[in-house]
């Protein structure tokens, strides 16, 4: 099986097009990321940036303001480059280009090319994570803000016994920037103002894969391939026990430390000095943040750009996922130990700024 046999039609979008106007279809095809293209591809657009933004008059902003880079791959690209570059990035798809046009790559489609003995006597309870969650009776603006803070694109929302009762994500939560001239819903919506006073409960997906804590990890992973679904919740004795995505199973593929799963990638042809120094200064700064938070997992790559003479540049870019959310930085330098360095000093500056925000110092 190569890329090209799990490839889709990409979802496209102008980058004049309305915010609004862009939430709706996203909504409706149940598309979390759109590629934005106007004769060549511009980057990409998440349904997750768009709810978490607040704007008066929505249908009035343009796509062109949320747009992130994003890295394209060809057909006959190495399956482990695009894996890696999705850890990395956090984005569920990519763009790849084929016979001069844009199809897209989803990171539950991936699952396919990890190999089976990697789910070997593995269970549901052996890679949940338990994440914050939200209660039925919080408002949308509570939410939001929740899932701005914590950088989660979902939220499980349970009731007052500590039971499932659904899921909030992008997706559910894209009716928001409807205007009413798409939606008789739009109108109540609009304005943003009110996002106080509306309850959650209107916005829950129930639409997820359940499974115990016991059920077979192989088993959970043709389930999500089969239904592109993004996450699975796990209940003992109808409770929330925890959850699992796609990410939770693609770090069975990393290194573990402490708990701590950590995968670097761009490396491989640098010589074994350089890569035992690496590791040991990832190592060391996640050592350090352990005294304050939990460290879930840590992505990392590093790539190598063109030379000038002698020396190469070499670009970091990565993500620690933690208990208080996830931190992204990217730095460069004509070393790839210092460029690691100031990679990881960002990520210490980060974590300290939302420790000491939290603190309220």
């Amino acid at each position: 099986m190569k890329l090209e046999d799990i490839l889709e039609d990409a979802f496209l979008v102008k980058p004049d097009e309305s915010l609004t106007h862009v939430a709706f279809r996203m909504a409706e095809e149940k598309r979390c990321e759109a590629f934005v293209f106007d004769k060549e591809l511009k980057g990409i657009i998440t349904l997750d940036d768009l709810v978490k933004r607040r704007f008066s008059e929505p249908q009035r902003v343009k796509v062109s303001y949320f747009v992130r880079p994003v890295k394209s791959f060809t057909a006959d690209a190495p399956i482990e480059d695009v894996i890696d570059y999705m850890l990395v990035s956090e984005y569920g798809s990519v763009p790849v280009r084929k016979d001069g046009k844009i199809f897209a790559v989803t990171k539950a489609k991936l699952l396919r090319f990890v190999k089976e003995n990697v789910f070997e006597e593995k269970k549901a309870k052996d890679v949940m994570h338990f994440p914050y969650c939200a209660d039925v009776n919080d408002t949308l603006s509570t939410v939001i803000s929740i899932m701005k803070e914590m950088g989660m694109d979902s939220i499980p929302i349970l009731d007052k016994n500590g039971r499932f009762v659904g899921l909030v994500d992008g997706v559910s939560l894209a009716e928001v920037l409807v205007d009413e001239h798409t939606s008789k819903r739009g109108e109540m919506f609009g304005d943003r103002a009110r996002l106080e006073e509306i309850g959650i409960e209107m916005f829950v997906r129930t639409d997820v894969l359940r499974v115990e804590p016991e059920t077979d990890l192989r088993e959970i992973v043709r389930s999500i391939y089969e239904s592109e679904g993004c996450a699975v919740v796990v209940e003992k004795g109808g409770e929330f026990a925890g959850m699992i995505t796609v990410k939770d199973i693609f770090k069975l593929i990393g290194k573990k430390l402490e708990t701590v799963y950590i995968r670097v990638t761009g490396l491989e042809e640098e010589d074994e000095f350089i890569k035992s120094k690496v590791d040991e200064m990832i190592e060391n700064t996640v050592k350090k943040l352990l005294k304050s938070l939990t460290v879930n997992y840590v992505t990392i790559h590093v790539e190598t750009h063109k030379k000038e003479g002698r020396r190469r540049k070499y670009s970091v870019q990565g993500r620690f996922v933690t208990n208080r959310g996830n931190f992204y930085a990217t730095d460069y330098e004509w070393d790839p130990t210092k460029a690691m360095k100031l990679f990881l000093a960002k990520i210490e500056r980060e974590v300290h700024k939302r420790i000491e925000k939290e603190r309220g110092y």
